[in-house]
């Protein structure tokens, strides 16, 4: 399944966003336009992991293709096309690299569970530049390890920092293990406004 294409089509008809959900959909749907012969689902659950969730599970000829996804934004509000949009603050930049990592790490899981003709994408798209640029000023974090900016190589143990509070992590602890390298390459995707949270630009990964 060629993903860039899907991507770039996807564009084409939706520069943004109402919602993670709504990205799942129209992603999904323009999966289906790509290929009318796959099987698309959303929220599909294994019989084998009965309380695990994927965005999207396409099943295509003779392979099975895991997909998830991050949607996290900045606020926002414009109109686009006559379609009044109004985007959340989400802020809680740490939880959202440490879920998109965790994603990451969950597909890995899938891939190699089936292993015949498995494979899969995260992709994480956003109009907040703290997920892709690295910070000047350098000096220790509770999320160093789950940082996303552009051009870092991401692998193997990945925890919180020793003086991170409980707050912070709470429902979060598990630290993540990853089995392959990752490399960080982010992607322009829209410019809906002029300001700093107009532009949104994706990461993709692929694990095999």
């Amino acid at each position: 399944m060629d993903l860039e294409n899907i991507i770039e089509s996807l564009k084409k008809e939706r520069q943004v966003f109402h919602s993670e959900a709504d990205f799942q959909f129209a992603l999904a749907w323009q999966i289906q336009i790509a290929y009318p012969e796959a099987k698309v689902r959303l929220e599909y659950c294994p019989a084998q992991y009965p309380n695990t969730h994927i965005d999207i599970v396409v099943k295509l000829n003779s392979s099975t293709i895991w997909i998830e996804l991050k949607y996290k934004t900045l606020k926002l509000k414009f109109s686009h096309k006559g379609e009044v949009y109004s985007l959340k603050g989400h802020g809680a930049e740490d939880i959202g690299k440490y879920l998109f990592l965790k994603d990451l790490q969950r597909v890995e899981m899938l891939c190699k569970s089936f292993p015949t003709a498995s494979y899969g994408y995260v992709i994480f798209l956003t109009n907040d530049p703290t997920y892709w640029q690295k910070k000047r000023i350098r000096k220790e974090t509770a999320a160093d390890e789950f940082r996303l900016h552009d051009g870092k190589c991401i692998y193997g143990h990945l925890d919180w920092g020793l003086n991170t509070g409980e707050g912070t992590k709470r429902g979060h602890e598990e630290p993540i293990e990853l089995n392959g390298q990752y490399v960080t390459k982010w992607k322009d995707y829209s410019v809906v406004s002029d300001g700093r949270n107009g532009t949104f630009r994706y990461l993709e990964f692929k694990v095999e």
